[in-house]
């Protein structure tokens, strides 16, 4: 796939948790030092995520001039150079790019863990939360509700800008939300929000300067990578956190609901 508490939390995301023996048994003790130190801070839901699935995490080490980083269902493994992960780049914040893949692999792994085949993710799957706050999980045509909502949001920022220009077309509305947005951020602090607006359906490839180019997305449910960009941008780049906030609010709420109802089971 594509390339973010309480005292008792920060307790088991110690030395001693499955999240650092992993770390360190996958990187080295230097890696999973500077990575536990990022996951500490993090909000809570992160860290019960790591501690409920690092025991289940794999790794594959990609050679020291490989430049992508992807989860793949097929080995069930995260492919990284961790070295150049830990710098990050342009567009990502140290580590952020490691804890974007074992989002993605998180996602995965919650969708077995409710009894779903090893091909599918959760957030494709979510689609929505009953009366007592478990989740309603089931494939639909239309992709899963975390992908919905931003699709949802993408088109109200569109009719947005065309409310005050009525013979705008819906081009010259992308060009004008791409100019906004890429004058509120930063290369590296919107680089979420462009794959998210590619991914949601503005018609222009790496619209904001990023992304995976508008063929990746034919036959993929963006709630894919939305699940995995917003864990990133939680744990360890809160530039993009604020940008997601800022463009896609009820996606954002989306995620807290899928996290609370993966509690309660």
């Amino acid at each position: 796939m594509g390339g973010r508490g309480g005292s008792s939390h920060r307790a088991s995301a110690g030395r001693t948790s499955s999240a650092f023996d992993f770390l360190r048994r996958a990187y080295g003790e230097n890696h999973a030092n500077a990575v536990l130190a990022i996951l500490q801070n993090a909000p809570e839901h992160i860290r019960s995520m790591w501690d409920d699935f690092s025991s289940q995490f794999r790794s594959t080490s990609l050679s020291r001039n490989a430049r992508s980083a992807f989860y793949a269902p097929a080995d069930d493994s995260v492919h990284l150079n961790i070295s150049r992960v830990a710098r990050g780049d342009v567009i990502s914040t140290p580590y952020s790019v490691l804890f974007h893949e074992y989002g993605h692999m998180t996602d995965y792994l919650i969708a077995r863990a409710e009894g779903y085949g090893r091909y599918s993710a959760y957030s494709a799957l979510f689609q929505g939360i009953d009366s007592s706050g478990n989740a309603i999980m089931h494939h639909s045509a239309a992709g899963g509700l975390l992908g919905r909502t931003a699709k949802n949001e993408l088109e109200g920022h569109l009719s947005r800008i065309r409310r005050y220009e009525p013979n705008m077309t819906r081009d010259q509305a992308a060009d004008r939300l791409i100019s906004e947005a890429m004058g509120k951020y930063s290369m590296r602090d919107r680089s979420d929000i462009s794959d998210m607006f590619e991914g949601a359906g503005i018609g222009k490839a790496y619209p904001l300067g990023s992304g995976h180019g508008s063929s990746y997305w034919s036959s993929r449910d963006s709630g894919v990578e939305i699940f995995a960009e917003i864990t990133s941008a939680e744990t360890s780049h809160p530039g993009s956190l604020a940008a997601i906030k800022e463009y896609f609010p009820k996606t954002y709420q989306v995620y807290q609901d899928m996290l609370k109802a993966r509690k309660k089971k």
